[in-house]
């Protein structure tokens, strides 16, 4: 490690530097949302729709309007010809992916606020502004709204039926979007396939659920005609571009800055980011709106809610020989995200297994709930479930381990780069660019002592304990495009500056980014600030998601970094008279390599660099220390792990206790091995709450029947186990730092190996699980009915 008196320069990258986040966020010194305060600032309150399903006949706001400390009472009507509505998605496909997977889109209008029809419980009917929340708050509670309720549809198998009630008439049905991608000739393959077996897996609704709630602060300076919004969002730029194309802004007129972050977990647009910028600009007052967790749960980040139908053909050695899979996805009463997660799930079926034959078809349906949004794995942990709980079927059906199916299906090392024969929805063939997974699940086997771990189970199945051992291999595609950018600066007491257009929400870009810099530039890691979050650090960002950023993020700043290296040293050589190929860059210091004594600092290139009379460029050579810097990934990374959980099942309660879970996980490079670890923490976490407590239950009614934490449940530290990470990386030769993802990897396998291992504890009672979440009710029925069996 570094010290203040011997500071470390050359290999950061690969050191695990503690996070330099850390200090802020446990002093309480972070700046959140919610900490935001500007003079003269109002509070908005979102008045939400009782109904799931109805058309609006009256909004009376006179009674709010004329309540104490109101400003405005505003209702879709009022935004008319002031705010556009949502009419694009949020994520395009390139046109020969969409034509090559059959893609059918359709387009629908969302209104920040709806004008004549409500679809959704919890959907913006209006807004009041106040001086104050409590004023915003008491004034909410008069506006009087009178619905008039339309049928309605909460399950997408009803949502399909001939007879189900239209959510948008415009769009004739309720299907929303459609693909359908066929690798090989699958009918041909199930055909003469020697064994088949067909079952209905189904994954049910989550939410993301982050420590902190959404917010949105915005500011308008009637002066400078300048709008700066603050939003818990994790793409500024992003979300600057919809905001200056719906209030019909130019781009430059608006800056968003994600400030400190409690987490986010899935990316998303929403009407109050929106709404609250155009109640800056119309009151001419700044505006804050805070989610409460109700709202929250209710109104932000839904995800999974799946129901696959899916067939394979085997062999007899339990060799796949084709998988079909007709699945619905559950969109809401929209869907911005078009097919990206149905691609992803069409994408990751065949994980690491060599499946020469696939036909996937996904739907994507709406119904009257909230809006399906890309949460951590965004349709990997779905795929990877109905993949990995097919495998352990097979064992079970020509009784084999199911460790033996997997070697005989993993794809062998000796055949990468793999070609999946498919396109990827980044548009280039998707390709495994490196791995071992016959290495990466021998590892595993031989840390947990799997052979012990069976004789173990074997003793205490005789002493009336039911463990059981489970296993879960994944692929996860990473470093989505299409760019990510960066701005490297000198400043003039030679300090580096480094603005990223990728934001962080606990991905410790602030250390990471300063590691990449540290080591391209060869200056002492402590030399270097890294700024993120504000889209006007750099002209365009990417953002974060989809385990993006330190392959994109990381590279932009390595290109950056480096591209101020030459520039540094090509003024240096001007001022040295000498040779930039002779120049080196020690600790931030520039000097010639045979001549160490003659020292140039970061400082003194500054000063060269400036513009004016002290000025002294070579030729060519512009002005300042100041660049951006644009990386677009060739193709996706495609990381992986094989997961192990062991655990024992109470049979009289349903409950499950997670004794042992081990990660093997290749992420190539390691940028820094101590945040990778705990990206997979966290990940398992969230994947042992996907698996056993997690479930957004409606009604009939399409009223969210527990949402507070009282009923939705999340794992607490009392339901983790230690968590153990191994790593068997190898590095892409995608791009120069050799870095894959690794932020949605621990919540893709966790469901699929908890499953497993559930099922492996209940073998003598030939108990199936094929529906996540595996709570203790639904665990406990399905025990009952298993064990009641002849």
């Amino acid at each position: 490690m570094a010290t203040e008196d011997q500071p470390i320069t050359h290999g950061m990258v690969g050191q695990p530097i503690p996070r330099r986040e850390d200090p802020a966020l446990v002093t309480g010194s972070a700046r959140f949302i919610a900490d935001v305060a500007i003079e003269g600032m109002l509070e908005a309150v979102i008045v939400r729709s009782t109904e799931a399903h109805a058309a609006i006949v009256e909004i009376d706001t006179r009674a709010a309007a004329a309540a104490p400390g109101v400003i405005a009472v505003l209702t879709g009507a009022d935004l008319d010809g002031h705010v556009a509505p949502f009419t694009r998605h949020a994520i395009s496909t390139p046109p020969h992916v969409a034509e090559a997977a059959q893609l059918v889109v359709k387009e629908h209008r969302a209104e920040v606020i709806p004008t004549s029809r409500v679809r959704r419980v919890g959907e913006p009917v209006a807004v009041v502004v106040a001086r104050n929340r409590y004023q915003a708050e008491d004034a909410a509670e008069l506006v009087f709204v009178q619905y008039d309720p339309l049928p309605l549809v909460t399950d997408p198998e009803s949502a399909v039926a001939p007879d189900a009630p239209i959510i948008h008439p415009e769009l004739g049905d309720n299907v929303h979007s459609r693909l359908h991608i066929q690798v090989g000739d699958p009918a041909g393959a199930l055909a003469t396939a020697p064994h088949r077996l067909r079952r209905r897996m189904t994954f049910g609704r989550s939410v993301g659920s982050p420590i902190e709630t959404r917010g949105v602060v915005a500011h308008y300076d009637g002066a400078r005609e300048a709008l700066t919004v603050w939003a818990t969002t994790q793409r500024s730029h992003w979300l600057r571009g919809y905001i200056a194309e719906m209030l019909d802004l130019p781009h430059g007129d608006v800056r968003v800055i994600a400030p400190a972050m409690g987490g986010s977990f899935g990316s998303g647009l929403y009407s109050e980011d929106i709404l609250i910028a155009h109640l800056a600009m119309r009151l001419r007052r700044p505006v804050r709106w805070i989610e409460d967790r109700r709202e929250n749960l209710i109104n932000a980040r839904h995800a999974r809610d799946q129901i696959h139908d899916v067939e394979i053909g085997f062999d007899n050695n339990g060799r796949v020989l084709v998988i079909a899979d007709r699945f619905l996805m559950d969109c809401g009463a929209y869907n911005p995200y078009a097919v990206t997660i149905s691609y992803n799930v069409a994408a990751n079926l065949r994980s690491q297994y060599k499946i020469d034959h696939m036909d996937v078809e996904g739907l994507c349906v709406l119904t009257n709930k909230l809006p399906n949004t890309p949460v951590r794995g965004a349709g990997r942990p779905e795929a990877t479930f109905v993949m990995e709980r097919a495998l352990d079927i097979i064992a079970a059906t020509i009784d084999e381990d199911p460790i033996e199916v997997r070697r005989v299906n993993l794809i062998p090392a000796d055949e990468m780069p793999y070609d999946m024969g498919m396109l990827y929805r980044d548009g280039n063939q998707m390709v495994y660019d490196s791995g071992d997974f016959p290495a990466q699940l021998e590892t595993a086997l031989k840390h947990i002592g799997y052979e012990s771990v069976r004789e173990w189970q074997r003793e205490q199945r005789d002493q009336g304990r039911f463990v059981g051992i489970g296993t879960s291999c994944h692929v996860e595609g990473s470093g989505i495009g299409p760019f990510e950018g960066a701005r490297v600066r000198v400043e003039d007491n030679g300090h580096v500056t480094v603005d990223s257009g990728s934001n962080s929400h606990g991905q410790s870009h602030e250390t990471v980014l300063a590691q990449v810099c540290a080591d391209a530039l060869s200056v002492p890691i402590d030399q270097i600030t890294v700024h993120h979050g504000d889209s006007a650090g750099v002209e365009y960002g990417g953002g974060t998601n989809a385990s993006r950023s330190g392959v994109t993020a990381g590279m932009a700043v390595q290109i950056g970094a480096e591209r101020m290296r030459e520039k540094v040293l090509a003024i240096a050589a001007h001022l040295l008279e000498a040779d930039a190929r002779d120049l080196t860059i020690t600790d931030g210091v520039i000097s010639p390599v045979d001549v160490p004594t003659m020292q140039l600092s970061l400082a003194d290139i500054a000063e060269a660099a400036s513009p004016g009379p002290g000025q002294s460029l070579p030729d060519g050579i512009d002005p300042g220390l100041e660049l951006s810097a644009y990386y677009e990934p060739p193709a996706v990374t495609f990381a992986s792990s094989t997961h192990v959980a062991v655990v024992e099942v109470d049979p009289d309660t349903g409950g499950i206790d997670i004794l042992r879970y081990l990660v093997v996980d290749d992420c190539g490079r390691e940028l820094n091995p101590m945040v990778v670890d705990g990206q997979q923490h966290g990940g398992v976490v969230h994947g042992i709450g996907n698996a056993i407590f997690e479930e957004v239950v409606y009604d009939d009614a399409g009223q969210m029947l527990n949402p507070t934490f009282m009923d939705y449940l999340l794992p607490t530290a009392a339901d983790v186990p230690m968590i153990e990470v191994l790593h068997e990386n190898h590095p892409t030769p995608l791009n120069p730092l050799g870095v894959k993802g690794v932020g949605e990897g621990g919540t893709t396998s966790a469901p699929a190996a908890l499953a497993n291992a559930v099922v492996d504890a209940m073998r003598p009672a030939r108990l199936e699980v094929n529906s996540i979440p595996m709570t203790p009710s639904r665990l406990k029925m399905l025990l009952d009915e298993a064990l009641e069996l002849p």
